[in-house]
């Protein structure tokens, strides 16, 4: 079951609300509404370290999750000091500090809606119920298809490795090989990548930026790559989701199964819009997105 918990400042005596601390609970306020009208739950972690896998690991800026197995009991989870950090990460600026936070934020409610359509699709078929043990191996399944589907075709691959290396901010990944190895160790799973191919495409074609796009400056603060004739990493993550999002129209032909997915997430987001018509729409200005 769907649970929130309050996102008003805590009251301590020495309590003092900071800007970002701020513009950060009012993005979360923002988003409850939606969450709450698909039955997302919603907490906030304030751990500064999680183990994974035996070794301790920086917490991410927010998680959706839910059961294993049936693709149940859905809660995003947003990790309150990774967030705040990116305040000074964002060079204390406001508009693209809470620009961050949101597409940050888009992105798990797509995430959560993914699940939730998979989940749906499979509580629905008995012939798919009688095909897969579980929801979650049929999930497994259609992510494997979508990767297969894109990979039959040169320019699939070449969007494919761009949408992974945009991910992963791993300018290594130039192989499907290599992609396979590292959903494999991160994700725990071969296709893992189908599910942010997804989440980048809806947010493209929603016209908004891409969680990656959002980061902005970020990218060039404590990061070694390599941005060559482009001058700065983040003019190279330009060029690359303007790679993208030029190769969408044909990344959605050549998989019918992810085609489908798409249609059935993006209906979802549409009727969240009458509860806020400002979810999925682009920000002001994005003139520098291609």
């Amino acid at each position: 079951m769907a649970y929130f918990i309050s996102l008003d400042p805590p009251r301590r005596n020495n309590y003092v609300e900071t800007l970002p601390h701020r513009i950060l609970f009012e993005e979360l306020r923002r988003f409850k509404p939606m969450l709450e009208a698909l039955k997302i739950g919603f907490s906030i972690s304030r751990v500064k370290v999680r183990v994974r896998n035996g070794k301790p690991r920086k917490p991410p800026y927010f998680a959706c999750c839910y059961n294993i197995g049936d693709l149940g009991n859905l809660n995003v989870v947003a990790f309150y000091y990774p967030l705040l950090a990116d305040w000074e990460m964002m060079e204390r600026e406001v508009g693209p500090y809470r620009q961050r936070i949101r597409a940050a934020l888009q992105e798990e409610v797509i995430h959560g809606v993914q699940v939730m359509t998979v989940g749906a699709r499979f509580r629905r078929s008995s012939e798919l119920q009688a095909r897969f043990a579980k929801a979650e191996h049929y999930y497994e399944h259609l992510l494997g298809q979508i990767i297969g589907e894109l990979a039959t075709r040169p320019e699939g691959r070449r969007a494919v490795l761009t949408a992974a290396q945009l991910y992963y901010e791993d300018w290594s990944i130039t192989s499907l090989e290599k992609l396979r190895q590292t959903d494999q160790r991160l994700h725990g799973r071969a296709g893992y990548l189908a599910t942010e191919l997804i989440r980048q495409l809806v947010q493209i074609r929603f016209g908004e930026l891409t969680s990656e796009e959002a980061k902005g400056k970020a990218w060039d603060k404590n990061r070694v790559f390599n941005a060559g004739s482009h001058g700065t990493t983040e003019n190279l993550l330009k060029a690359m989701v303007s790679t993208l999002r030029q190769a969408t129209p044909v990344l959605v032909s050549l998989s019918p199964v992810m085609a489908g997915i798409l249609a059935e997430i993006e209906n979802t987001l549409r009727t969240l819009r009458q509860t806020d018509p400002t979810f999925c729409e682009p920000y002001a200005p994005i003139a520098w997105v291609a």
